[in-house]
């Protein structure tokens, strides 16, 4: 099976060969289910994107609206006047070798975002959770700007694949539409999807997604897992509240590495976290 490898932009670089990236999470959304990963004021949000940096962080992904299946639904223009207040406060406060992710499912978000990172000479990506599908407008966003994306896995709605099979399927349909429209798709980075996205998908689906990540290679893209502190977690080790499923973030973590995922979305960055992390890459490429 051939090495994975994309150039996001000039300034990282992701693969079989490279680092794991640690894309840290920036929370807007007071409907979260972790509240201990929510910013509003600008001096926590300072002080958040100022700690994952210097703690290794290489991608910060901002995000307005909880996607938790029980969360209060917010309009387009609430999630804009959350997110792009933000950006200008990280777009000011980082360097240009670190990249935004805008975690959203619309192409008017994504666009008045990229209008705004603009005036700062800095880059961005979009983290879309519904594959392309809540907006459709949001394919001909990432067409027109040429814009690196990560796409979870969905079908009808964010999250709504359970198997390996399904995934790998759903994500092969997609990449041969973008392919078909121009779009240069060594730009996509793959996310499996793990959560409770939708009732039928429970924990035991979650698990086997990271024990069989693997398979997820033979389309050749880089990987991407969200595990964070997520429900699975807390049924498997009977943990109901968030703040407590640290140790099983990290377990699930190293893990999924040792398994092929090459980026990390994380509330929590730390040394910690950059030592599991690299010893399970360690150990993944040994002899």
């Amino acid at each position: 099976m051939n090495k994975i490898y994309t150039k996001v932009y000039d300034s990282l670089e992701v693969g079989d060969e490279y680092p794991t990236v640690i894309m840290g999470v920036v929370n807007l959304s007071p409907e979260s289910f972790y509240k201990g990963s929510v910013y509003l004021k600008e001096n926590e949000i300072k002080k958040a994107i100022r700690e994952m940096v210097s703690n290794g962080a290489k991608i910060l992904d901002i995000g307005a609206r909880s996607t938790a299946p029980w969360s209060k639904k917010i309009t387009i223009q609430e999630e804009k006047r959350r997110i792009i207040p933000a950006l200008q406060i990280i777009a000011e406060n980082i360097e240009n070798n670190i990249l935004i992710s805008i975690d959203t499912q619309y192409s008017e978000v994504a666009e008045e975002a990229y209008k705004t990172i603009q005036k700062y000479n800095k880059k961005i990506i979009i983290n879309d959770v519904s594959c392309l599908k809540t907006d459709p407008s949001l394919a001909d966003f990432i067409i027109k700007h040429k814009m690196p994306s990560i796409l979870m896995a969905s079908k009808e709605i964010p999250g709504d694949l359970c198997t390996m099979k399904e995934i790998i399927d759903e994500f092969s349909k997609t990449l041969k539409f973008l392919d078909k429209k121009g779009y240069n798709t060594d730009k996509i980075i793959l996310d499996p999807g793990i959560g409770h996205w939708v009732k039928q998908k429970t924990h035991d689906f979650d698990l086997s997604i990271i024990k069989h990540l693997k398979k997820l290679r033979k389309l050749e893209h880089p990987i991407l897992v969200a595990i964070s502190r997520k429900s699975f977690i807390g049924t498997a080790l009977n943990i109901p509240e968030p703040q407590d499923r640290l140790a099983g973030t990290l377990s699930a973590t190293a893990i999924a590495v040792y398994n092929g995922a090459h980026i990390i979305r994380t509330h929590d960055v730390n040394k910690n976290l950059l030592d599991i992390v690299k010893m399970a890459k360690e150990i993944r490429n040994a002899k």
